[in-house]
């Protein structure tokens, strides 16, 4: 089994289109109208897919804590230097949860970042 497509709910297509397309530098892919909401890709690894949806009507949004129980939490992405990623980040006012720091129980270098959309991303560096 493998990981085919992950969805997050955006608040702006445009901003989330910048992040993940500009900021992040993943690979646009192609849009589907599909009535109600419009699906937008972006590849993440091999085939694995991100798809970012904009429903049509307007909802509220949603936002949570970090030890908030009972759903899901983050996506972590892997990166060769969490540093320069961060900078990057930072002077772009997106909005980071802590620095860049080595985590030893699990040896690894990472930071986390919410999106545009509040959703929370982990970034890693082995």
């Amino acid at each position: 089994m493998k990981i085919d497509h992950i969805t997050i709910n955006v608040i702006s297509m445009e901003e989330s289109i910048h992040f993940y397309r500009d900021l992040l530098g993943l690979t646009e892919l192609h849009e589907v109208d599909m009535g109600d909401h419009v699906l937008k890709y972006f590849r993440l690894d091999g085939d694995t897919l991100l798809e970012l949806i904009r429903y049509k009507d307007d909802q509220p949004e949603y936002r949570y804590e970090v030890k908030t129980r009972g759903l899901y939490r983050h996506l972590a992405l892997g990166t060769e230097d969490v540093n320069a990623l961060y900078q990057k980040l930072s002077e772009n006012q997106v909005e980071c949860l802590c620095k860049p720091g080595y985590v030893d129980k699990l040896q690894f270098r990472n930071f986390l970042i919410r999106d545009p959309n509040g959703v929370e991303i982990e970034f890693v560096e082995r």
